[in-house]
């Protein structure tokens, strides 16, 4: 029995870091752009985000340089080219605020997105929050709902 769990968890485990795996933004979540010393990482599964019709959620907060920052809204734009084209696409923008939002293709049942905000502190540092999320939840409106 305790083999079975032991097995189960690295089963989970191995699942968990291929989820946005195959997207661009993927070399992000690899510490290849900004590396892991300077990110908040946070991963959810399970009940505490069932309730939002999500059933993983990864998120990563760093500060960027502007030339950073670009390529990472270059990279979250883009979307899923090798599987096929975004389903939605969402982008807000202030002064100091600037908000991307993308509904990438499902993979089966799960509806995959990828959102971006940048705000900007100054003309050489902004703070980012990088949120690829899965699950059953239908719409972007849905997802701007929540994130409210």
């Amino acid at each position: 029995m305790k083999r079975i769990c032991i097995i189960l968890m690295m089963l989970h485990a191995v699942l968990l870091l291929h989820a946005q795996q195959g997207l661009p933004i993927d070399k992000l979540f690899q510490g290849q752009i900004i590396p892991q010393e300077r990110m908040m990482e946070t991963k959810v599964r399970g009940k505490m985000i069932a309730k939002y019709q999500l059933s993983y959620f990864h998120s990563l907060r760093f500060n960027a340089s502007p030339t950073e920052t670009r390529a990472i809204m270059a990279l979250v734009d883009l979307g899923n080219p090798a599987i096929g084209s975004m389903q939605e696409k969402s982008t807000m923008s202030t002064n100091t605020t600037e908000s991307l939002m993308v509904r990438l293709d499902s993979q089966g049942k799960q509806n995959r997105y990828l959102c971006a905000k940048v705000n900007k502190k100054n003309s050489k540092k902004s703070e980012m929050v990088v949120i690829y999320m899965e699950g059953t939840l239908s719409s972007l409106e849905k997802m701007k709902e929540i994130l409210k």
